[in-house]
């Protein structure tokens, strides 16, 4: 029996990077993460090339210290 051959839709999947359930999907998870880490930290998304991005942020000197010194933003990650 021959291996099987899959064709990617790249248009397709172009398609759903670009989409707003996407978009949702990515700033739903960061603002999870944000949660996580507690007060002084937010979440946005933005397009970046070819697809949504979320990025998770401190607002506060209070929240730049708190990563600074114990690293709450990368254990809410889970790093």
């Amino acid at each position: 029996m021959g291996k099987p051959r899959i064709e990617l839709n790249h248009d397709g999947f172009r398609q759903l990077l670009n989409s707003s359930g996407v978009e949702s999907l990515v700033l739903s998870e960061a603002q999870t993460i944000a949660n996580r880490a507690g007060d002084g930290f937010e979440a946005h998304s933005q397009k970046a090339g070819t697809r949504y991005i979320a990025i998770v942020g401190t607002t506060d000197d209070a929240s730049v210290r708190a990563e600074s010194e114990n690293k709450v933003l990368s254990r809410a990650v889970g790093i």
